[in-house]
């Protein structure tokens, strides 16, 4: 077991919640504070933590890891185990600041759907994050990767944050509504299901859109290997 691989996922996860939603929180009132803190945030956490553990930083990463044969079932729980408390430590550390600024803890980042219905809500969530993991996946081992991956990020925030907060991350919801709790907690599960079922349909697109390139790839090196044979 690779301990290095689960402390990496905790702590990524932590500074994502602490750093990422604590700047938002407290740069609230500059235009577009949230997406660009992220855009940021998201280059140096993958390029810092993405060669030890793949700086996955979210359950709905590591299911399309897991869905797409790239990880272990065996390494999956530990990594949801650790990106759950890296995001409840994260999340904590910055209610508690929070409690002594002129703002107050407010509400300490929580998703809400506001008007929305549940049910466009949790497609909202589908969708962002179908497209967002597709992303990952496809990039996530491009030399320009961390760059692509978070100006995906930032791009998909713009989009969602005033419609669901734009969360696409089970455990930075989660974390949030159990401190809060009330109406949170009870919302809370949009941000969950929601993830988790957008992972799947990224898998998904990313078996339709990448497997017959892989296909054609292995084809042609076949074809290559065949016509030096017939050249010996």
């Amino acid at each position: 077991m690779d301990f290095k691989k689960y402390l990496a996922e905790f702590i990524g996860t932590f500074l994502l919640c602490f750093v990422g939603c604590g700047g938002a929180i407290l740069n609230s009132n500059v235009p577009a504070s949230g997406p660009l803190i992220f855009f940021f945030l998201i280059i140096g956490l993958a390029s810092g933590f993405g060669g030890v553990s793949g700086a996955h930083l979210n359950p709905s990463v590591s299911l399309a890891f897991l869905l797409n044969g790239q990880m272990k079932i065996k390494e999956f729980f530990p990594y949801i185990i650790s990106q759950f408390l890296g995001a409840l430590a994260g999340f904590f550390t910055l209610y508690n600041i929070l409690l002594s600024t002129k703002g107050g803890v407010g509400d300490l980042a929580c998703n809400t759907y506001g008007n929305l219905s549940p049910l466009m809500a949790l497609f909202i969530e589908m969708f962002i994050t179908a497209f967002f993991v597709y992303v990952i996946l496809t990039n996530c081992a491009h030399p320009n990767g961390p760059f692509i991956i978070a100006g995906t990020l930032g791009a998909v925030a713009f989009f969602s944050g005033s419609l669901t907060g734009g969360s696409m991350n089970p455990v930075r919801s989660l974390a949030p509504a159990l401190i809060m709790r009330g109406k949170y907690l009870q919302e809370v599960w949009v941000y969950i299901f929601g993830p988790l079922s957008g992972s799947v349909c990224s898998v998904l697109l990313y078996k339709y859109f990448n497997c017959k390139k892989e296909e054609g790839k292995t084809e042609k090196a076949e074809e290559l290997v065949e016509l030096e044979n017939v050249q010996k």
